[in-house]
């Protein structure tokens, strides 16, 4: 993709803000990855008043809905706080140059396990779950030695699968809203090892949508392969005053020596240190992506 230079960055941004209606909307068709149920959802319902969700199977097809025109928005899950980064997203946005992030939100997440109604847990020989959710569990499943633990790609889906399986033996690991959903019985609550296990979310969009109040302010950017050039970017947000919340790096697809660094930057829009770290990072920086400024729904 052919990022803007700063200038015309600056201007796109402050086009963005005057186009931006004030109010967040309360109504959308958004994008969530899974099935009825999925912790997207319940981040997406924390976000908007009344959306109308739309499953997708895929992440990828998450991105591409919002690419589309499918749908307005799309909420996808960043990280957590026991189990780290989801990489797949941070890949996803290298390969997916048009969408904006325009609002995240932090979504407490209590795992369960579920299971048909009369299963015991001296019964259970398999467990479903998304990669994250297995891993953010892990002391209450190294518990239970013996039991397959296999992962699927999302943990309403496991629960839809262990309700519609004929096996009397298998278990998911999935919200409380699962239970009912599916008609299914909780075994044991809140397995995560942290009881503070939150995950953040961010919500895109196809063009940039600025928000009043949007305090954070998200970029990815390509570096050299060279020293301190890495460096180079720190100093100049360091000397900007400007506090950085996240550095995420992934190799660049078919490159076996460039990186791309996500930033998240604690950097209000309406703030003159903005403008000119953007303008800055061009001179230190092969490309310079800039991905919105939000605030985040408590």
């Amino acid at each position: 993709p052919i990022y803007p230079q700063p200038s015309a960055l600056r201007k796109d941004i402050e086009r963005a803000i005057a186009d931006t209606q004030p109010l967040f909307p309360p109504a959308a068709t958004v994008a969530c990855q899974g099935v009825e149920g999925a912790y997207s959802q319940l981040a997406c319902e924390k976000l908007f008043k009344h959306p109308q969700v739309m499953y997708f199977k895929t992440f990828e097809s998450v991105f591409s809905a919002i690419e589309n025109g499918f749908c307005d928005y799309a909420v996808l899950p960043l990280e957590n706080s026991t189990a780290g980064s989801v990489k797949e997203i941070y890949d996803l946005m290298l390969s997916h140059s048009s969408f904006k992030i325009v609002r995240s939100t932090r979504l407490k997440v209590d795992h369960n396990l579920v299971a048909k109604k009369g299963t015991k847990m001296s019964d259970i020989k398999e467990i479903f779950s998304h990669p994250q959710a297995i891993s953010q569990c892990a002391k209450f499943l190294d518990a239970m030695p013996g039991v397959k633990i296999t992962a699927c790609e999302n943990t309403a889906a496991a629960a839809e699968a262990v309700a519609k399986s004929e096996r009397t033996d298998v278990a998911a690991i999935s919200s409380y809203n699962c239970v009912e959903l599916y008609g299914l019985e909780r075994l044991a609550a809140d397995i995560q090892d942290r009881s503070n296990n939150y995950t953040r979310f961010i919500c895109i969009a196809a063009k940039p949508e600025v928000y009043p109040g949007a305090d954070r302010t998200s970029l990815l950017v390509t570096l050299a392969n060279k020293p301190g050039s890495l460096y180079q970017v720190l100093a100049r947000i360091y000397g900007c005053g400007i506090n950085l919340t996240k550095l995420e790096s992934r190799p660049i697809p078919g490159s076996d020596d460039t990186f791309r660094f996500y930033f998240d930057l604690e950097a209000s829009v309406y703030s003159p240190e903005l403008p000119k770290l953007l303008g800055e990072l061009e001179s230190v920086c092969e490309h310079v992506c800039y991905l919105g400024s939000y605030s985040e729904t408590v």
